[in-house]
């Protein structure tokens, strides 16, 4: 087994561990597999400039901190952004751009109905767009 070195896991862990068994909640899991997927993209080549795993990083960061989702919208929401990790491994590929595009869509009615969240809504206004420029659209 190969060790990585380097790799930040973001997300809550809320649970026990039972006879060797880690159970949890469904955020948590979901959380390590978004970043995870993050993680496997490159560095933005440009120190001042931040590109896709780094606007990843930031989205991720502020869905799992904002104390007005639920936990389901907090579940739906990193889904769309490990959907998003995944499509940037190739943005240039039309069902990667596709698969983008339906993530960014899902991610905009999410932060839409959560009224309380208007500081990760008005992030995510910023946000979103700069990271579906990456996939030309």
């Amino acid at each position: 087994m190969e060790d990585k070195q380097g790799i930040q896991i973001g997300g809550s862990v809320g649970g026990a561990v039972t006879g060797g068994n880690i159970q949890g909640t469904s955020s948590s899991h979901v959380g390590g597999d978004v970043s995870f997927a993050i993680n496997e993209l490159p560095s933005s080549s440009e120190p001042d400039k931040p590109g896709i795993k780094e606007l990843l990083i930031e989205l991720e960061a502020a869905i799992s901190a904002d104390p007005n989702l639920s936990e389901d919208d907090k579940e739906d929401a990193l889904k769309q952004v490990k959907e998003l990790a995944e499509a940037a491994t190739n943005p240039n590929d039309a069902e990667m751009k596709t698969k983008a595009k339906q993530a960014n869509r899902m991610l905009e009615r999410i932060m839409k109905s959560v009224p309380k969240a208007t500081e990760l809504l008005e992030f995510c206004n910023n946000l979103l767009p700069l990271i579906t420029k990456a996939f030309g659209f």
